[in-house]
């Protein structure tokens, strides 16, 4: 049953060691196969459904995340193969939805493999009714009361198992190599610095998505996909977002549940380990959320000398001359630039300087424009106390066509065969009812912006317009105006009508006006957050301390924009966050040439961070370099993303030489840069160039910078696995980590000992992977729950190596180090869970194994602790299954 495609080989495996202890764990693992190929199953059916405004596969993974039954994630796939979310499966996946939902008799293998599992399931006394036609995704139903009956609510008899095992394991082996959905190319994707992607097979042939191998531009998160389409090239893959690897492939995990404090675990069904996972993705409610402020009205009203929808400006908005007149200036010129894009971060005004240009034009004399639409994708509105989740109007190209539809209502609407994307398309090149000015607000959360900028420039024709707000511009051939920070004047009166406002000016001296000012960037949103954290503090309060724990501000300004970037783009970014100062942009290339690291090519990131607003830039007057910096709000986000940051140890090597570029301000740069610095930068990046083979002759100086400053190892690590994976490679990573454990305190230990042991497993080293274990588990800041996953694996290792008659087994060197972590979880066995329990138990009789003289001592207390183990949970059937061997 062992299969060969990753996805199921660690599953297969478990399962045919367990089937050699007897029936029952046979039939145990069978059913963990059982319960993985149905979650599996489950996200990738949830992957199907698009984005849409009714959040459909957003409500259908808030469930999965948050469920603690099996029999939760069989409701959400029905709900997604036949309820309301059904209508949102992408074209290309109804095979895969057929596959489950059609009606089958005898005659077909679905049929046979939905019988099959019933007599597993009659075997165990399930009875289950079935009619004389079945669908496929019963098979999932009949699972959960299969997996309830044996597992969750009873306990099978060895006669059970023995008679139940073989219809369970054929109903599975055919399920597996019959189901569509499991004939589709399964990868992990993992983009690298250049951009490119390294493609990890996890089921049958990847090769439609090797071009990613090969093509940088390509934006697609990293995480599992599976291709749906026929084409040579996965063009649009699905991501499947509830499935958890590495592009190592060591592990799968899926969600179990127990979501707290947005977070939830998920489980491996192979080593059994638990991990918690960030949720915050999914911790809004999934219900419609209330309309955006800045949605436009639902009818078309006189403008001025125009038809619009356009939202009421907000009171107490302080005019952007600059950016309303140039605004207005290209509006207004019909001409020309039929594609006119506003962009700059979120709060930094963009809608607003765009609805007073619009209203400044419909009291122009001048008769510019018969109709404009507002359109808003917006889903956070920025309020004064907060940003709050709102309801996006539109999100897809057929939402922007039906909306337009609506607000224009032409006679044929209500014909049959009106197509509203062909009427929209219309209406871009031939206006509605005369010239039309198009806003398409908040452009960046719209699914596939790229994609619909393309399909707009396509049909728009002027004198028509199109004026799109975004907080980041990845598509070419518009012209785009950026929105900055207020001037210094603006600023001003901002401040004072804000403060007056709140009532706070008495607070408010022209000192920290100017220091609110400059900490600010002139960002309007952030002046006004920082106001009211004056008015309830009562004191005029340092804007970098509010700045740096307002968490919910820089994750509502910064998250999204953040995690659209390049690898390489964030990498830039993170590096500017982490030194706060003005530096020249040839120090951020050359720094990117540093020896050792993996080439990018650092001025498209850097273009990359400006664009999307999260990088300021200046211009030298002296040498006309330009200099870059992170504005205080986007470098405070940067600073809390870099501490979970995989760049986090190149970051702080590059910061390490960018900072021998000298210290300095945005208003500084007229200085120029420092000629000396620059050459030496220059000189050390030159001199390896673009030549990989010199990667050996620069390791010896990263090796000594390495030996200063530790963390330098970890990428070392990276360096020399991303460049290959040879004996070679991994002996000279293991070493490094060594090195890097050996220079630093414990409290810093814990992910090198945990990435050595993953290491030494990959490469076939027990031995090492036993060391490093063992060593995690006396880090004083290792927990119960690394204890536990720990035990689990060293007696899982342990047992591989008697298997193969390894004398290292039984070697004193693996007995002293099973006794240190034994005492470890004996002084924290309250701590410990029933299974844990039992892979102490386990710990004892290795031990006791590798010392003979040892062995009885061992033995009584492996039942010892076992027994304390069925006291913690009764129904632990290690726990049983051990005290019964032991007795």
């Amino acid at each position: 049953m062992t299969s060969n495609h990753p996805l199921f080989a660690g599953i297969d495996q478990r399962i045919e060691l367990d089937r050699e202890e007897g029936d029952i764990a046979y039939l145990n693992a069978l059913l963990l196969k059982l319960e993985f190929l149905t979650k599996m199953i489950v996200a990738g059916v949830v992957a199907c459904i698009d984005d849409d405004v009714d959040r459909c596969r957003y409500s259908l993974e808030h469930r999965l995340v948050r469920a603690d039954s099996l029999g939760n994630w069989t409701d959400v796939l029905n709900t997604a193969l036949v309820g309301p979310p059904a209508q949102s499966i992408v074209s290309e996946a109804r095979t895969v939805t057929r596959d489950l939902t059609q009606q089958v008799g005898a005659d077909d293998i679905r049929y046979s493999i939905v019988t099959e599992l019933r007599k597993a399931a009659a075997e165990l006394g399930c009875e289950v009714n079935l009619g004389d036609r079945v669908a496929l995704r019963q098979f999932f139903d009949i699972a959960v009361q299969v997996r309830n009956r044996s597992k969750g609510h009873g306990a099978p008899t060895a006669h059970q198992s023995q008679n139940a095992c073989p219809h369970l394991m054929h109903a599975i082996s055919s399920f597996v190599s019959e189901a569509a959905i499991l004939k589709l190319s399964w990868v992990h994707l993992h983009q690298n610095l250049s951009s490119k992607y390294r493609v990890s097979r996890l089921l049958n042939d990847s090769s439609p998505f090797d071009y990613l191998k090969r093509r940088g531009e390509v934006k697609i998160r990293s995480g599992v996909y599976f291709h749906l389409g026929p084409q040579t090239n996965a063009v649009n893959p699905r991501h499947v977002s509830l499935v958890f690897t590495s592009s190592d492939l060591n592990d799968i995990a899926l969600p179990n549940g127990n979501y707290k404090s947005s977070s939830f675990e998920t489980l491996s069904y192979v080593t059994n380990d638990v991990v918690s996972v960030d949720g915050a993705e999914w911790s809004t409610a999934p219900e419609r959320l209330p309309d955006s402020e800045t949605e436009g009205s639902k009818s078309l009203e006189p403008m001025g000398n125009f038809f619009a929808n356009v939202p009421p400006m907000h009171a107490g908005y302080v005019r952007r001359a600059d950016i309303e007149e140039r605004l207005q200036r290209e509006l207004t010129n019909v001409d020309r630039h039929p594609i006119v894009t506003l962009t700059g971060p979120g709060g930094i005004g963009k809608t607003t300087s765009a609805i007073r240009a619009i209203e400044a034009i419909s009291e122009l004399d001048q008769h510019v424009y018969e109709v404009v639409l507002w359109i808003s994708a917006r889903d956070v509105d920025l309020l004064d106390a907060g940003p709050k989740p709102v309801s996006r109007s539109v999100f897809t190209q057929d939402d922007i066509s039906k909306a337009v539809a609506e607000l224009l209502e032409p006679a044929e609407k209500n014909q049959r065969g009106f197509h509203p994307s062909k009427y929209f398309e219309r209406c871009l090149s031939k206006g509605a009812a005369g010239n039309t000015l198009f806003v398409l607000d908040n452009f960046e959360t719209l699914q596939n912006p790229v994609d619909m900028f393309e399909w707009i420039d396509a049909h728009i024709r002027p004198p028509n317009k199109v004026l799109i707000t975004t907080r980041y511009r990845d598509f070419r051939g518009d012209y785009y105006i950026p929105v900055t920070g207020m001037s210094d004047d603006e600023a001003n009166v901002l401040i004072d009508q804000h403060a007056s406002r709140l009532g706070i000016s008495e607070l408010i001296d022209s000192s920290y006006k100017k220091n609110l000012v400059a900490e600010s960037d002139g960002h309007p949103y952030v002046i006004k957050i920082l106001l009211g954290q004056v008015a309830k503090e009562r004191q005029a309060v340092s804007p970098k301390r509010i700045v740096a724990s307002s968490e919910r501000l820089l994750e509502t300004l910064f998250k999204r924009t953040y995690n659209a970037l390049s690898p390489a783009a964030q990498r830039v970014f993170l590096l500017l966050s982490s030194w706060r100062v003005y530096v020249p942009q040839v120090a951020i290339e050359a720094i990117s040439l540093r020896p050792g690291t993996e080439r990018f090519d650092a001025t498209r990131a850097l273009e990359e961070t400006i664009q999307f607003s999260l990088v300021d830039q200046a211009q030298s007057e002296k040498d006309e370099d330009r200099f870059v910096g992170a504005p205080l709000a986007a470098s405070n986000f940067g600073q809390k993303e870099l501490k979970v940051s995989p760049f986090r140890a190149a970051v702080e090597e590059d910061r390490k030489l960018l900072m021998g570029f000298g210290a300095g301000k945005k208003e500084s740069a007229h200085k120029g840069v420092m000629p000396r610095i620059d050459n030496l930068i220059r000189s050390i990046a030159s001199s390896v160039g673009t030549d990989s083979q010199k990667l050996e002759s620069v390791l010896p100086i990263l090796e000594y910078l390495a030996g200063r400053f530790p963390s330098t190892y970890l990428s070392l690590v990276d360096l020399v696995l991303e460049s290959s994976r040879t004996p070679e490679s991994i002996h000279r990573a293991k070493s490094y980590l060594r090195d890097f454990l050996r220079s630093v305190s414990q409290a810093e230990q814990h992910v090198a000992w945990e990435k050595l042991a993953e290491l030494c497993m990959s490469s076939g080293d027990s031995l090492g992977e036993i060391h490093a274990r063992c060593e995690l588990a006396l880090l004083p800041t290792s927990t119960h729950l690394v204890l536990g996953k720990v035990a689990n694996r060293l007696n899982s290792r342990i047992r591989e190596l008697k298997d193969r008659s390894d004398k290292n087994a039984l070697s004193p060197e693996v007995s002293e180090l099973l006794n240190k972590v034994i005492k470890v979880m004996e002084r924290r066995l309250k701590e410990l869970s029933a299974t844990d329990c039992s892979s102490l138990a386990w710990l004892h009789l290795n031990a006791g194994a590798s010392n003979t003289s040892e062995s009885t001592e061992h033995q009584a207390r492996a039942l010892d602790v076992a027994r304390i183990g069925l006291k913690k949970d009764s129904a632990n059937y290690h726990c049983q299954r051990l005290v019964s061997y032991l007795e």
